[in-house]
């Protein structure tokens, strides 16, 4: 294991958001990040399946209550 995830496997959670605040802060400070190529080929997958009545949308509300089902229902 590199040492770098030694040292995040021994941080608190409040430590390892902020260091990811920090990194994103410093990825941000230079450019604009660019997504992976593959994020283009998945949203123009999601599009064609809305498109073609597969698959569709639901509200944050719904979403954030399917989600709590499923957490609790273990």
């Amino acid at each position: 294991m590199p040492a770098v995830m030694e040292a995040i496997n021994r941080m608190s959670s409040e430590e390892k958001i902020k260091t990811m605040e920090y990194l994103w802060a410093s990825m941000t400070a230079v450019a604009e990040p660019k997504p992976p190529a593959w994020h283009g080929d998945i949203l123009s997958e999601r599009r064609r399946r809305v498109a073609a009545g597969e698959e569709g949308f639901m509200s944050v509300a719904e979403s954030k209550r399917r989600l709590y089902e499923e957490v609790h229902a273990r």
